[in-house]
């Protein structure tokens, strides 16, 4: 994925933080940004916009079993990134 294409999902990102967002269990969650940072409601280590890019660049075909296991929080920025809101070039 280009990183000018990964400009426009951090732009949703930031634009839907405060949202109910949910876990691939279902969990409901909430998220806010600060700079090059991601504070999800339900994780106490703050998570990485660079870690969110490397997970976005592997393609709407990956699963989070694909994701690697060192990136904190991967299962909550999966969810993020999997939304449709943030999918979507629309919002």
């Amino acid at each position: 994925m280009a990183s000018d294409e990964f400009s426009d999902v951090e732009r949703r990102i930031r634009n839907h933080q405060g949202e109910v967002f949910h876990t691939q269990s279902g969990l409901p969650m909430t998220y806010k940004v600060d700079g090059p940072r991601i504070k999800v409601s339900r994780a106490k280590p703050w998570l990485l916009i660079e870690d969110a890019r490397q997970i976005w660049a592997m393609g709407p075909d990956a699963t989070l079993t694909d994701v690697d296991q060192r990136i904190t929080g991967r299962a909550y920025l999966f969810a993020i990134l999997r939304d449709l809101r943030i999918q979507s070039s629309a919002s």
